[in-house]
């Protein structure tokens, strides 16, 4: 990897902290519309972005600086995805306090707590 694609990832991963810092208390947004709402590092092709840019989310999500409130993004079914650090049981109780309901099977209704934002940063 060339130090300017290093740079190009470490200032798209800054995008996705600045993105997931604004999504507000009790609603959620996906990894996928985050990385839809993100412009892709340059020279990265559009198709391929569009496969794999929830999973770069994913990625810098489980590095995110202590900051970020990382709990506020889950999966496209509106489930928990695995964290190997700090657990589905933690991200559901950050949740459950800022006002989610779960349903029976684990997942919050994203009708109801997705957050789209008005801009992209």
């Amino acid at each position: 990897m060339t130090s300017e694609t290093s740079r190009e990832r470490a200032i798209f991963r800054e995008k996705i902290y600045d993105l997931v810092r604004t999504i507000p208390p009790g609603r959620v947004m996906t990894y996928g519309s985050i990385a839809s709402h993100l412009v892709p590092p340059e020279g990265t092709d559009i198709l391929a972005y569009q496969r794999i840019g929830p999973r770069w989310v994913g990625y810098a999500m489980r590095d995110c600086p202590e900051d970020v409130p990382w709990h506020r993004v889950v999966n496209a079914k509106g489930g928990i995805s695995l964290r190997s650090d700090l657990g589905p049981p933690l991200q559901k109780k950050l949740l459950e306090e800022e006002g989610v309901e779960f349903n029976e099977s684990g997942y919050l209704e994203l009708k109801t707590y997705a957050w789209i934002p008005d801009h992209n940063p």
